[in-house]
């Protein structure tokens, strides 16, 4: 069972908004050396331990929570970063004008339809679909 504090365990702090670096810390939240992999690899590992070593079994789900509020500081760091991008990136999918600009440049007629209506679009700009 597990019990969430409301809390970050550390107060992670960023003195302005990096997409870069958020990237990049995507691959320490989720990728294959990440805290999500580290997490899950010690959680599976206990469950065979749990009947003939209990306390293997403890020791390993411990280390999956831990793993887990990593988890959680490292995301809310990647959130940090993204800070008011991520308004601008919001505002930008909503705006009218950037709907009428792809409409116009037969960008979202390639969206349609699938790989068909993207080589449908292609053969009509000249381009070998891709």
């Amino acid at each position: 069972m597990f019990h969430h504090v409301k809390e970050l365990q550390f107060n992670a702090r960023v003195s302005q908004p990096d997409p870069k670096f958020a990237a990049l810390l995507l691959e320490q939240f989720g990728g294959a050396n990440g805290e999500l992999t580290a997490a899950l690899s010690y959680f599976l590992q206990a469950f065979p331990a749990r009947q003939p070593y209990p306390d293997k079994y403890d020791m390993l789900m411990d280390i999956a929570t831990e793993e887990f509020s990593h988890l959680e500081i490292v995301g809310a760091t990647i959130q940090m970063l993204l800070g008011p991008v991520n308004a601008e990136l919001q505002d930008a999918t909503t705006t009218k004008d950037l709907h009428a600009k792809a409409d116009a440049s037969g960008l979202s007629k390639l969206t349609e339809g699938g790989k068909a209506g993207r080589d449908r679009g292609c053969r009509r700009q000249g381009q070998a679909p891709g």
